[in-house]
């Protein structure tokens, strides 16, 4: 996000900011903002941090990026990958523009320090000024993202939601083929993918998304437990009975699964009983 911009100002003015980075904002921050953080920082997000992953920063003079906590040289972070020399600098917060014009030669006022630096730190600096010497600055040209996935055409909510259900989605076709096979009632299909996606509203995942308060996450049946998808459809002791009748009324049995997925694959396995069963009832 452009620090100059006026998106960038608001936010901060809202949020405050934290080494160069939008603060989440905690309690007083609006709950789509807080999603938005979790997105970038990967939390509590399948694949992880996946937004940062896939893109970077491509310098142009430098202003709009943050020198020790972007994405735009080397594999990582220089925070992350020079921690000992993150900790101790005095300019945390400065942009690559900024700390190139104070000079990061050898000896430059770019490398402002709490103290002296140690043996090993030193040898740190050493391995950061290797790095730092292919860095060319173009005064002429504004910093932008790059999309790694698609250089091209840049970034999209529709490329992004292929990428992300090609990596949730790898090595389960033919769970998928079952899920929307067209014999199947789609409003039946949704439910089914949304169950296996974690998307039910059980009361965590309204928790989760600020919706309903801490204490108020126990299961609708009064049994005492936490309500989630696998609590709701295996162990809840009101909810998990309905799939023993199930299995007795077509002649199903087997061991009760402990998870959702083997749940499911359990009555993909057995659809062909199941079939036989409502057959025999027509």
């Amino acid at each position: 996000m452009d620090r100059d911009g006026l998106w960038f100002k608001v936010l901060s003015s809202r949020y405050g900011e934290d080494n160069g980075r939008l603060k989440e904002g905690g309690r007083r921050g609006s709950v789509w903002w807080r999603e938005i953080v979790k997105i970038q920082e990967g939390i509590g997000v399948e694949g992880g941090n996946w937004f940062e992953a896939n893109v970077k920063k491509v310098v142009g003079n430098g202003f709009n990026t943050y020198f020790w906590s972007d994405y735009w040289v080397g594999s990582s972070k220089l925070m992350e990958g020079f921690r000992g020399l993150y900790d101790l600098s005095i300019h945390k917060d400065k942009t690559v523009g900024e700390m190139c014009a104070l000079g990061w030669d050898n000896g430059g006022d770019a490398w402002g320090w709490r103290r002296r630096l140690l043996a090993w730190e030193e040898e740190l600096m050493g391995e950061l000024m290797i790095l730092l010497a292919n860095v060319s600055l173009r005064d002429s040209r504004q910093d932008v993202w790059l999309w790694r996935p698609n250089a091209g055409d840049g970034y999209t909510v529709c490329g992004v939601y292929q990428m992300l259900m090609r990596q949730d989605m790898h090595g389960h076709d033919d769970i998928l083929d079952v899920v929307w096979h067209k014999s199947v009632p789609l409003k039946v299909s949704i439910c089914v993918w949304r169950l296996i996606r974690n998307k039910w509203p059980t009361k965590d995942n309204l928790w989760r998304r600020g919706v309903i308060p801490l204490d108020s996450q126990l299961c609708v049946s009064c049994c005492g437990q936490n309500e989630t998808a696998t609590h709701l459809i295996i162990h809840c002791p009101t909810f998990s009975s309905l799939w023993q009748l199930v299995k007795n009324l077509i002649g199903v049995f087997s061991v009760d699964p402990q998870n959702v997925m083997d749940h499911f694959h359990q009555f993909i396995y057995s659809l062909v009983d199941i079939i036989l069963a409502v057959l025999s009832f027509n």
